[in-house]
């Protein structure tokens, strides 16, 4: 196997006021506009050492992630990971010398094949650089947040960073052979995932933009600073990829995948979403059986009762309602129409892999 050059030359050591005043923006931000409750698993400082490295991979449903992930970390004592980002999401060589300077790398949104190999290249190398210099790293497997308002469902994982990580594992030795001063790393994947009251881009994602992927400008940037209410931050037990090696890439992307999946929460705004998208009949919203299909959507979920969040199975389905109902104007009687049916779907459908796979597939 031929070791590739790493790319030291490509990872910012972040010392500079740029990241620091990033650091201490999203520290008050993750203060002052949401309302965060953070699990964690207890395991990833068992293990954690000054080998240990850590992977963070979530599902991705917002832009929110990139920083909202980061922050408990920080708050933990954990080190800061640098992201990677699709590089169509910051545009001009300003914004993405400053993107660099505090931790994020670049991966090429890749349209064509040629652009595809090229991306998948790109990705791997930083994956790989990032690790064997001693960089825990957050990265989106999925690539995109539209899998869910686009396809009713999480993206497929793709493979790519999960080649690189066992490619690392089975090269280390032979890595620091080459490059002076690197160390072996013992490297952990940490499955993770955010669920949202409110996701920040929800209208955005479900409205027609023609395809056209949006940018983050620093006016989109600015429109972001709004109070996003409860969010849960999931953080799985650490996974050594030495214990992995036996997989290849896209079964290891596909197990990573489905713990990733087992860590999503159950909302109210979920489970309302879900009574009213069960509600439609002949292109309309019949409201007077609402509450009975939220009953329905509680009885189907009772065996995930320890994911529940925000509510109790106990309560009256007007109950849970109104309580999405007080802070998301859609969900209020009156505004309860057809026109804000792909509204409600977007809601539904981030729980709907507990609805539709078989239930030994959910508890593993």
């Amino acid at each position: 196997m031929t070791l590739l050059k790493l790319r030291a030359d490509e990872i910012s050591s972040r010392k500079n006021g740029y990241f620091y005043i990033a650091r201490g923006l999203g520290v008050l931000g993750f203060k002052y506009l949401t309302k965060p409750h953070v699990e964690i698993s207890e395991k990833i400082f068992q293990v954690k050492n000054e080998k240990t490295i850590y992977i963070h991979i979530p599902l991705h449903k917002s832009l929110w992630e990139t920083t909202g992930i980061m922050v408990p970390l920080f708050n933990r004592g954990l080190r800061i990971p640098y992201a990677g980002m699709g590089d169509n999401l910051i545009r001009g060589d300003i914004f993405r010398k400053l993107a660099h300077n505090v931790g994020v790398f670049l991966v090429k949104r890749a349209v064509t094949r040629s652009q595809m190999l090229e991306s998948a290249k790109m990705l791997k190398d930083y994956t790989i650089s990032h690790i064997a210099y001693g960089c825990d790293i957050l990265i989106f497997p999925e690539g995109t947040r539209k899998g869910i308002p686009n396809h009713g469902q999480y993206g497929k994982f793709f493979p790519t960073a999960f080649e690189a990580m066992l490619e690392y594992e089975k090269t280390k030795s032979e890595i620091v052979k080459h490059h002076p001063g690197l160390i072996e790393y013992d490297t952990y994947i940490i499955p993770s995932n955010v669920d949202y009251s409110k996701v920040r881009e929800d209208r955005e994602m479900i409205a027609d933009y023609k395809g056209k992927p949006r940018t983050l400008r620093i006016w989109d940037s600015m429109k972001m600073l709004k109070n996003i209410g409860d969010t849960y931050i999931t953080y799985g037990d650490p996974l050594k990829v030495a214990d992995y090696v036996h997989m290849d890439r896209k079964e290891l992307a596909n197990f990573i995948r489905q713990k990733c999946l087992n860590l999503v929460k159950i909302l109210p705004i979920n489970v309302v979403a879900w009574g009213i998208v069960n509600s439609v009949s002949e292109d309309q919203i019949q409201i007077s059986k609402i509450h009975d299909n939220i009953a329905q959507i509680l009885s189907k979920l009772s065996h995930l009762e320890e994911r529940f969040r925000g509510f109790n199975s106990g309560d009256h389905p007007a109950k849970i309602l109104a309580s999405v109902a007080k802070n998301e104007p859609l969900f209020r009687e009156k505004n309860i129409t057809i026109k804000n049916l792909n509204f409600y779907r977007l809601y539904a459908n981030y729980i709907r892999h507990y609805l539709e796979e078989p239930q030994s597939n959910v508890n593993e």
